[in-house]
């Protein structure tokens, strides 16, 4: 979304929507909370990412002040991405939904574990389907 062509001028929500609401906008900010980190590294923590998306999602960050970028001149050149002071004060914001999603899917996975019969609950522990929505990263 693009608050620049003054559809939601004035409105917080849609203003912080803009650098939230993207499909992979919070997984690379989430990324950068504790790091600076190379497009390559950014790229292998968001599987599914292609390379045009990212420098898109960045080139965005970096225009808005979100994300500060540093060029190193070595051989070969190295870019790596780093949260502005701006970007970091939305990380409590992401923390709270991260807390928030972790909280119900926790609920969610238990409700539709509860709903299996013994049988069915023992065969997808040994399927291993039981253990996969448990691996959560915060």
């Amino acid at each position: 979304m693009n608050n620049s062509e003054g559809l939601y001028s004035g409105c917080p929500v849609q203003h912080a929507r803009q650098f939230i609401a993207g499909k992979w906008q919070m997984g690379i900010l989430w990324n950068l909370r504790n790091q600076s980190l190379s497009f390559s590294e950014i790229k292998r923590k968001l599987p599914g990412l292609s390379d045009k998306i990212l420098m898109q999602e960045l080139d965005f960050f970096v225009e808005k002040k979100i994300i500060d970028h540093n060029i190193f001149e070595f051989q070969p050149a190295k870019t790596e991405y780093a949260l502005s002071s701006m970007g970091r004060s939305l990380i409590p914001v992401i923390n709270s939904i991260v807390e928030w999603g972790y909280l119900y899917l926790q609920d969610e996975q238990f409700s539709s574990e509860m709903s299996l019969t013994p049988l069915a609950a023992i065969e997808a522990i040994e399927r291993g389907c039981l253990k996969k929505n448990k691996r959560f990263v915060t």
